[in-house]
């Protein structure tokens, strides 16, 4: 079976779906869009969104393959290196869009959404990032599209921004379950303030934690634990944090300020459980996706590990609610042991951002080389 062969039917990934899980479809770009493996995705696997990778564009751009008819009509118009990257990215977001429009339409926008980057050197600058951000949903112009924000304390301003001016929002660069209950107060207050200005629902929301990198980075420092010290904690951080979330979540849609929202016809913000760059084993991204199931939740996973859940996934229900005193027990544990997650969430926050602006960096160097040293920024 290839990779953008899944079952039609009976595979776990409708199970999921039934589970109340949606699944998107990670590391989009050109090739995916041109060859129709989003579209097939979308029609055969119950995918329901789509994440359009930057480090994908650079890797295209760079092949010199996808992009070469677009990128010529750039340069004989003179646009500069930034602006053609730009226009490369809007280009693949409207598509997109355009494919998983059918999805939003019969989900009453609930599904059928693809997440947009912004230039990631804008990430604690609060004004140039929201400015970023209008530029980008004008350029789209299509409902159901989702900015990328880093969850950075200036994107925490943007997110309440854009939710207010009803631009969607994906908080991304997220690790930590402190950092995601402020992302949960921003988007309550980006709604709250659309409320209170009479404006419509303000634009949805989902916040993409990255607990399975974070469970890497804990198996590495494992290795220095005494064996049977580390065993009972092995493979168990990614669920204890998104335990820890899930319980955040399910708190914040228990408050009357939630219920008042509700009323104005708002969504929740959903938890995306965002794959890391590499997935690793088959079985562990497999795992990950087992173990990390609960109702109004998104995976989002790279066509090999969408591959792999279809084939072996095997679900056993809802394994995050009512479970935060598991997932206390397993980073106390950890912490006994002299790891603390969320200093490592801290720093993989941080080591995210800085690999995000080395490949947008990278991204502009190619493409200024290649049209003979045109400015790049």
């Amino acid at each position: 079976m290839r990779e953008d062969e899944i079952p039609r039917a009976g595979s776990v990934l409708t199970d999921l779906g039934h589970e109340g899980v949606a699944v998107w479809l990670d590391g989009v770009g050109r090739r995916s869009l041109a060859d129709g493996s989003l579209g097939r995705h979308a029609a055969d696997a119950c995918v329901t969104g789509a994440v359009l990778s930057r480090r994908e564009l650079v890797r295209e751009v760079r092949d010199g393959t996808a992009y070469e008819e677009q990128l010529a009509l750039l340069r004989e118009r003179g646009s500069g290196v930034a602006a053609a990257v730009r226009a490369l990215h809007a280009y693949d977001v409207r598509w997109a869009c355009d494919v998983l429009r059918p999805v939003f339409t019969a989900t009453g926008g609930q599904d059928g959404w693809a997440s947009a980057e912004l230039d990631p050197r804008l990430a604690d600058d609060a004004a140039a990032s929201l400015a970023a951000a209008r530029a980008v949903a004008q350029a789209v112009n299509r409902p159901n599209l989702l900015v990328k924000v880093p969850a950075t304390a200036a994107g925490l301003q943007v997110l309440s921004d854009c939710v207010t001016e009803g631009i969607g929002v994906n908080a991304v660069h997220l690790y930590a379950v402190r950092r995601y209950g402020d992302v949960v107060e921003a988007y309550f207050d980006g709604l709250e303030r659309a409320a209170a200005a009479g404006r419509a629902p303000g634009g949805a929301s989902v916040a993409s934690l990255g607990a399975a990198r974070v469970e890497d980075a804990v198996e590495a420092r494992l290795d220095a634990v005494p064996k049977a010290a580390a065993a009972p904690l092995r493979g168990r951080s990614a669920a204890a944090l998104a335990r820890a979330a899930y319980a955040v979540y399910e708190s914040g849609l228990g408050t009357g300020r939630w219920r008042k929202l509700r009323s104005a016809k708002t969504r929740p913000q959903r938890l995306v459980w965002a794959a890391p760059p590499a997935p690793g084993p088959e079985a562990t991204a497999v795992r990950r996706v087992e173990e990390l199931v609960a109702w109004s939740t998104v995976h989002a996973l790279p066509a090999g590990t969408l591959a792999a859940v279809a084939r072996r996934g095997q679900l056993r229900g809802d394994t995050l609610s009512g479970a935060s005193a598991e997932a206390e027990a397993v980073l106390s544990g950890l912490l006994r042991q002299g790891i603390d997650v969320g200093r490592i969430a801290e720093e993989l926050a941080a080591a995210d951002l800085q690999e995000a602006v080395r490949d947008h960096v990278e991204l502009l160097d190619t493409l200024a080389d290649r049209w003979g040293g045109r400015p790049r920024a």
